[in-house]
């Protein structure tokens, strides 16, 4: 029963991943906060739940085209509200910053409350999808396999990119000086805005995945935000691959509580996120 758990919290904490990693992309180049991302995450899931239907909805092929093409459609929703919205606030105060992306919050709240209602919806998967793979005396679902592939693309892909390419130079320069790549002659502007739509394309993925592996409302964005403000405040802010081992600690962790004391799992991650934030207190004390 453990393994499965185990096995269970690692799935879990890949699929966080995919949803933490634009979040703390867009930190670390920004330094933006972003509570909005939830909301793209929603509007992810709820355009895969009205477009599914229309692109070959019991094919594994039209369901993962929706999520893609719903993926797009949220990065440009993204693209939208950073050049209307937040390039014009890079260099005001944080708390304008932060005003700015929960009233983003609030308003596309109110806009799936308008276009889809207040009941849940659920997204049908395909019969090839809704089996499990027998490992043994594992019995391992088909979908989560499949959520799973698509994290580890999404962070190899990540990392090649960062790693190989000159937008990833220039992103990793961004992250550890923003000054420097301003003198150096980068459009900063041009930076943020590529690293938000990147971002929001990636919360649109991962709620496309979720409108079929849970029930999607116009509250899902507060369920969604918040472990995923854990997954990077353990990781690191900005820290791309903290970002991955703190998400499958967090499955791990959330997983076994579910299994032992299913009341407090949630308790258990936020005393795990309060132990680390300490631990780096103190380590920054010392030095």
């Amino acid at each position: 029963m453990i393994i499965v758990q185990v096995l269970q919290g690692l799935m879990e904490g890949v699929f966080l991943f995919l949803i933490a990693s634009g979040l703390t992309l867009i930190f670390g180049v920004s330094r933006i906060v972003n509570f909005a991302h939830g909301s793209f995450y929603m509007l992810g899931a709820f355009l895969t739940y009205q477009i599914h239907p229309w692109i070959a909805a019991g094919t594994p092929g039209g369901f993962f085209t929706s999520i893609l093409l719903c993926g797009v459609l949220v990065a440009l929703i993204g693209l939208a509200f950073e050049l209307v919205f937040l390039r014009r606030v890079y260099h005001a105060e944080e708390l304008m910053q932060l005003v700015l992306t929960l009233a983003a919050v609030l308003i596309v709240r109110d806009l799936t409350k308008f276009f889809w209602g207040l009941d849940d919806v659920t997204v049908v998967l395909p019969d090839a999808l809704s089996g499990a793979v027998i490992m043994g005396d594992l019995f391992l679902p088909t979908y989560q396999l499949a959520m799973v592939t698509v994290g580890v693309l999404v962070l190899v892909s990540l990392w090649a990119v960062l790693k190989f390419t000159r937008a990833g130079i220039v992103l990793r320069a961004a992250t550890d000086d923003r000054g420097m790549v301003a003198l150096l002659g980068i459009n900063q502007a041009h930076v943020f805005t590529a690293v938000f739509t990147v971002g929001s394309f990636l919360a649109g993925i991962a709620g496309g995945f979720a409108a079929a592996f849970e029930s999607v409302n116009y509250l899902l964005d507060a369920r969604v935000i918040v472990l995923a403000f854990i997954v990077v405040v353990i990781g690191g802010l900005g820290n791309l691959y903290g970002a991955l081992f703190a998400a499958l600690g967090v499955g791990v962790v959330k997983s076994l509580g579910l299994l032992w004391a299913p009341r407090l799992s949630m308790v258990v991650i936020f005393l795990l996120m309060a132990v680390v934030l300490l631990f780096r207190s103190l380590r920054r004390t010392g030095e």
